[in-house]
């Protein structure tokens, strides 16, 4: 709007110095622009006036509240140009201006509408990253970037209230007092094999994260500070739904995940798979002095460490739906992590000063390990108008 009154003033000056000018060389030019639908008066529409000949911009104005524009023309032949906001431009015809048509009136400018139909309009909304229920937090991992290629010890310590120690030890509030679910109940991923659990979990296998600070007593949560339940995606859709998902990083991080989901009538299909390989860089500095009654021992110890770590996880099982309240689903997972640890460390040993080097010992640590893990869980799972009740039977391997 701001730009249009500039312009007006500047139109309106042009016509001032032209009539200044050329007192007797001028013909007044008047016109409406009306919208070409319901003829209603279109005010601020922009009028520009050009030169026939070369097409050069001369002056220009805008309407007013009625639609009326004015024009002060010196002689010549012209076209005007009208545009406006969501309509159509329009070019009109010649216009002259000469001692036979010193005032001229242009017959009503109709402006159509620049909007065009559409086929379809797809509307596809995300869900917010936090929703707040009555009786607890949820934490939606969605394609939030920041979660890609981690595990669920990188999405819990992205969580307000939720922190995770470099062992990856999980404290809620402070407390490491905490229950970890999966998908609602127990799982030995996480009982047995604790925060080394959490850290084989990929992200990608994970739909949301639901904080419950204050838990009901069907959780038997009496003296803990709270329950983390780790719910992974699965699809419930007819027909067959699936994704496939590809990730790359430096320091080496590749993962693919692959999602696959098939339903028919009551039975509902689903399998999860990911592959990853990480080789995090860790290093270290120690310094420490000893002092006697003559003497200063000094030790520096520097270590630098590559960790490989080669993650394979499969998810597999069925739904089986009595109806929407009523659900029965056994589901097996196959994990193993391999990881192969290398660690170098180097001592220096002074006397009195770093000047006086005493000894120097290297050492290095290559290490193995292989974790397999397996997990059938069979659940029936009823829902209540007015509350839920998980029964569930779980049995790991």
């Amino acid at each position: 709007m701001g730009q249009r009154r500039l312009f007006l003033i500047f139109g309106l000056l042009m016509q001032v110095l032209i009539s200044q000018a050329q007192p007797d060389q001028v013909s007044m030019v008047t016109g409406k622009v009306l919208d070409g639908t319901s003829r209603a008066a279109l005010d601020y529409a922009t009028v520009s006036a050009y030169r026939h000949e070369d097409s050069t911009l001369i002056t220009g104005s805008i309407t007013d509240e009625k639609g009326v524009y004015t024009l002060t023309l010196p002689y010549d032949r012209y076209y005007l140009l009208i545009e406006f906001i969501g309509y159509e431009p329009l070019k009109t015809g010649l216009v002259t201006a000469d001692d036979q048509h010193k005032k001229l009136v242009i017959e009503d400018v109709l402006l159509g509408s620049s909007s065009q139909n559409l086929d379809e309009v797809l509307v596809q909304a995300e869900r917010s990253s936090l929703e707040i229920e009555l009786d607890k937090k949820v934490f939606n991992v969605g394609k939030d970037l920041s979660n890609a290629g981690g595990t669920a010890v990188d999405i819990l310590g992205n969580i307000p209230s939720v922190s995770v120690d470099v062992e990856g030890n999980v404290k809620l509030r402070g407390s490491s007092n905490v229950r970890i679910l999966v998908d609602g109940k127990p799982s030995g991923m996480v009982s047995f094999q604790g925060s080394a659990g959490l850290q084989q979990l990929q992200s990608n296998q994970i739909e949301k994260v639901e904080v419950i600070t204050n838990p009901s007593a069907r959780y038997e949560a009496e003296g803990m500070a709270g329950i983390i339940n780790i719910v992974l995606k699965k699809e419930r859709r007819e027909g067959v739904n699936g994704s496939f998902e590809l990730l790359g990083g430096h320091r080496p991080n590749y993962g693919v995940g692959a999602i696959l989901n098939y339903r028919k009538n009551r039975l509902n299909f689903f399998l999860n798979y990911s592959l990853a390989y990480r080789v995090p860089f860790n290093a270290g500095n120690l310094n420490q002095e000893v002092h006697t009654d003559d003497t200063t021992l000094i030790s520096d110890q520097t270590s630098e460490s590559d960790t490989r770590t080669l993650a394979n996880t499969i998810r597999i099982g069925t739904d089986y739906f009595f109806d929407e309240q009523n659900i029965l689903t056994a589901s097996y997972q196959y994990r193993r992590t391999d990881v192969n640890r290398i660690r170098n460390l180097v001592y220096k040993d002074f006397i009195n000063d770093r000047h006086n080097l005493f000894s120097v010992t290297e050492r290095m640590q290559d290490e193995d390990e292989h974790e397999p893990y397996s997990e059938l869980a069979v659940t029936y799972k009823k829902n209540y108008k007015k509350k839920v009740r998980n029964y569930y039977l779980t049995h790991g391997i």
